[in-house]
């Protein structure tokens, strides 16, 4: 019996664990930052994509379920990389990965 393409779409959602996407977004919101992981929807006339948005006083960062695990690991490592990430514990190896400002502060932290 042939799958339909809904379940397919549904398959593919359902098998995108991703651990260094977990990570990310439990370092983003152990930075104070709310990652919501939506479908974003596309019209006519307009483009849609990942990013950082504010809701009231609370920054919020949409991630487009219908892309990619790599992509939204790409948005939340561009994001996070201009964050202040000091008082959050990050391995070494991913605090560069991350990059930016992450990094930049951790080098700082270690200079004599």
């Amino acid at each position: 019996m042939a799958k339909t393409s809904r379940s397919r779409r549904q398959e593919k959602h359902a098998d995108d664990s991703h651990p260094l996407l977990d990570r990310l977004k439990e370092i983003a919101s152990a930075s104070g930052l709310e990652v919501r992981e939506e479908r974003l929807y596309r019209e006519v006339g307009y483009s849609v994509r990942s990013g950082l948005c504010r809701v009231g006083e609370q920054e919020v960062l949409l991630l487009d379920k219908n892309t990619a695990a790599g992509d939204r690991v790409e948005v939340l490592c561009s994001v996070l990389s201009d964050r202040d990430l000091n008082s959050v514990f990050i391995e070494p190896e991913l605090r560069r990965q991350i990059g930016g400002r992450a990094l930049l502060l951790d080098e700082n932290d270690s200079a004599p």
